[in-house]
This record gives structure tokens, sequence and C-alpha cells, in this order.
């Protein structure tokens, strides 16, 4: 049977994360062409080399370990952004799926974190590590917006985007509300703001938490993902973790909303899977949603990042949530029109067939 290995930073079944769900997709989609899909997670490896950031260490010793495999044992390999960093040169068939570069995430971030945790990203992670994981390599992109920021930090200009899956046959508009906020005890006349991510500045989580406390009619559940800190929770805000896909369905379904204020994006899972079930995204033009909220009637929730600092943001946020519910009619034609959207561009199909296409699987 062939063999193809996925080289990436994470156990994708016990970590939960965008990179983490694409990862299972692509196992599922290798198994179902007859192509036996094996792992090699960065975190499984010791810095053997002895670098001074640590997990950096373990992404260099997992590159560097496949220069030791003899050049038939894959079909091809699969690295998931600067997890390649420490492969090269490319010995076997090689494929780099850009979920973001680090070079205009740390631009997003600067002066928000430590000088030297900018410089580490944009230059270790960024300069060096994904420019070593692209070398040799078919490039991928997971949008538009990627694929402009690897020629604009990189110079790399020969990318295919192939945008990240969402399985619109399992992420749908479930029409039983009031019996899902049962079974999480929320009560059926608030109004229910969502946040999914992980709890760090990158995501907005000091301006969820503006919100939060300032709008104080309305309940918030926040979703936290691997990594991150832990937010804050009240009488007003529910803190749930580890959930599994099925769970997010639920409370995809149970919520009136999303917030998405975040600085970066190179996709936007959550906020792709919460328009699948027809749940308005209120948020900032990033990854996917660039493109989204270019077009009517979602532009109107769009948040420009460059109002995220200001004193007015709750205020541009709440007039974004009184527009959603001032009219039952037009909430509905959003929450038609947004898993409209995600059936069209982003499904589970057009992801297989066009990684099919360019793994040769078929």
């Amino acid at each position: 049977m062939r063999k193809a290995l996925i080289l990436t930073g994470f156990n994708p079944y016990s970590v939960t994360g965008g990179i983490e769900t694409f990862t299972q997709t692509l196992i599922d989609l290798l198994n179902s062409s007859g192509v036996n899909p094996e792992l090699a997670c960065a975190s499984g490896f010791e810095n053997a080399y002895n670098l001074k950031h640590e997990f950096i260490g373990q992404v260099y010793a997992a590159g560097r370990s496949l220069s030791a495999l003899p050049s038939d044992r894959y079909k091809f390999i699969l690295c998931n952004g600067y997890y390649g960093g420490g492969y090269f040169p490319k010995k076997f068939k090689t494929f780099t799926v850009f979920h973001s570069t680090h070079a205009a995430y740390a631009e997003a971030i600067k002066g928000l974190v430590p000088l030297s945790t900018y410089l580490e990203i944009r230059f270790i992670v960024g300069e060096l590590f994904e420019q070593t994981a692209a070398s040799g390599a078919k490039i991928i992109a997971v949008s538009k917006s990627v694929r402009c920021e690897l020629e604009r930090y990189y110079g790399l200009k020969q990318v295919e985007i192939i945008p990240n899956p969402i399985d619109a046959g399992f992420f749908l508009r479930l029409l039983n509300k009031e019996i899902l906020r049962s079974k999480y005890r929320i009560r059926h006349d608030r109004k229910v703001g969502l946040f999914v991510g992980r709890w760090e500045l990158s995501k907005g989580s000091d301006i969820v938490q503006n919100v939060i406390k300032n709008l104080k009619n309305l309940f918030w559940i926040i979703v936290t993902c691997s990594g991150g800190e832990a937010p804050p929770a009240n009488d007003n805000v529910r803190v749930l973790s580890g959930l599994k896909k099925e769970q997010m369905l639920e409370i995809y379904n149970l919520s009136d909303f999303m917030l998405f204020p975040s600085r970066y994006e190179g996709f936007g899972l959550a906020a792709a899977e919460a328009m699948a079930c027809g749940l308005p995204v209120i948020g900032t033009p990033v990854g996917f949603l660039a493109e989204a909220y270019s077009e009517t009637p979602f532009s109107v929730f769009s948040i420009p990042v460059s109002s995220l600092d200001g004193d007015d943001i709750v205020m541009r946020i709440n007039d974004r949530i009184d527009r959603l519910f001032h009219d039952r009619d037009f909430y509905e034609e959003i929450s038609r029109r947004s898993r409209e959207l995600i059936v069209k561009n982003y499904n589970l199909t057009i992801w297989h067939n066009r990684m099919k296409e360019i793994l040769c699987l078929s």
C-alpha cells in the first residue's frame, strides 16, 4: 500500500485547532484514496539540537529526521506550514500547506507582544522556517489573503489556493434551539453571543472581554481551543473547552451570533463552521472573511482591524448587533445567505476534488 507522511506540529486527535481539523480531514481523504497516512508530530520529538526555544527545536528535529529515510518510502510528504522548517533538502515529492504566514501574523500583533516575541515570530518562524518549508515544495495556500502574503513577504508566486474544508453536510442549521438551550441550561429569552478560539490578544480576547463588560444584556459562550490563557467566567459567561464537533454543532445552533474580532487569520475555520450553521458572524475582514465581507449583505458586519484599538469599538460592535436583531427578516436572510456562501465556496466536496487533483490521488 502506498504511504504518505504528514509533517505537522501536534497530534490532531489530542489537540484542537484549525490545522488539526485540516489534518484529520486529510487523513480521512488519504485512507479513502488507498494511501496509508503516517504522522510525524513535532511535539513528539526531542529538542535534539538544543535550540533555545524548545518547540522550535522540536520542529527542527522532526524535519531533520526525514533525511535518514529511504527516498522510496513515501509517495509524498505534506507539511503543515512552518512545521516543515527542518525538512531540507526535499528528498521526497513535497507539498507545503500554508494555513497562515507568520510574517503577516507578526506584523498584526506587533506592539501587543514583547519585541523578542515579535522578532522570533517574524524572522525565525517566518523568514527562516517558513521559507525553508516552502523551498522545493508545491505550495498551497488556504485563502487568497495567505497567497498574497506569501508573495509579499517571501516572494513566492507559484501558489495554489485550496480553501480549508467545511463539512456542510454536518455543520448545518438545526431547528431545535430551545431544546439545545435547555440542554446547556441557558435561558430561552437571552440573546447569546459566541466566541470560539484561543483566548489571546491575536484572536481579539481583549475586545471580547470589553464587549462582555459593557453589553451586560447579552449572555456569552466562550469556547476555547488548545493554547492561550483562561478566559474569565461570570454569571453572563459560560466557558467551555475541548468540545467535540458534535458539541460544536450544538453550540453554533443555540447561539444568536458569533463575535470574531481576530487581528489575524489565515482562514478562520470556526467562523466558516458557524456560517455553515446559519449563524451570523460579526468580525474583522481576515482570512476567508476578507472575501465574504466584500459582498452584500455581509459587509455590514465587517469591523476594520484598524478600529479594534479605538475607544469606540464597543459601540461599533453594538451597532452591528442591533442591526442584526432589528429586523427578523434581515436576520433570516443573513442566516440563509451565510450557509449558501459556505456551501458554494468552501464545502468539503470542493476540497476533496481539489486535493485529489493536486496530490494525484485519482
